[in-house]
């Protein structure tokens, strides 16, 4: 059993770490062996997101003074939060899809943004395409615009110039 001090330190660790991340996931690890575990927390570590055991009291009390409070109602029986740092949509395609290949683990949901979400919801956000993926489509995007306007830009000079010659042959032929 911890002692007291154990379990301050259990929450200051899990309070530093509920001020680091933008999203926090619950999930029932039920059933893993610790080699299970010790692999996902390392695919974890790929996505810069840690995953926590702890007992709900004290994830309650670690998670009581920020936007994670409501964490709280989710947190109910065994319970293992996974804590995203950057990019919401990683943490939770990752659990989904390790729980996915081993057939095991349940989300019982998350919050973002001090919003409460439902296991529906943290799959839905696992759906979403990376931050690197949207950057990279937005700057397609914004690169093929440029590519549009430099054609056109292109186009209008070479009719301007191509005006300017029949003038030319025009002015010839009269004088």
């Amino acid at each position: 059993m911890a002692t007291k001090v154990r379990k301050e330190e259990i929450v200051a660790e899990l309070e530093a770490l509920f001020e680091k991340s933008n999203v926090a996931i619950v999930a029932d690890l039920s059933g893993f062996t610790v080699a299970e575990i010790t692999q996902f927390r390392r695919k974890l570590d790929k996505d810069n997101a840690r995953c926590r055991i702890a007992k709900n009291t004290l994830i309650k009390i670690a998670s009581s003074k920020g936007q994670f409070a409501s964490i709280a109602k989710i947190s109910q029986g065994p319970s293992a939060l996974i804590l995203g740092m950057d990019d919401p949509a990683a943490p939770a395609k990752t659990t989904m899809q390790f729980f996915k290949t081993l057939k095991k683990g349940t989300v019982r949901g998350g919050v973002l943004e001090s919003k409460l979400m439902t296991a529906e919801e943290v799959k839905g956000l696992a759906e979403l395409p990376s931050k690197e993926q949207l950057l990279s489509s937005i700057m397609g995007g914004l690169d093929s615009g440029a590519r549009n306007i430099a054609a056109i830009l292109n186009s209008v000079i070479c009719d301007i110039a191509v005006m300017i010659e029949e003038v030319a042959k025009k002015n010839e032929g009269a004088a």
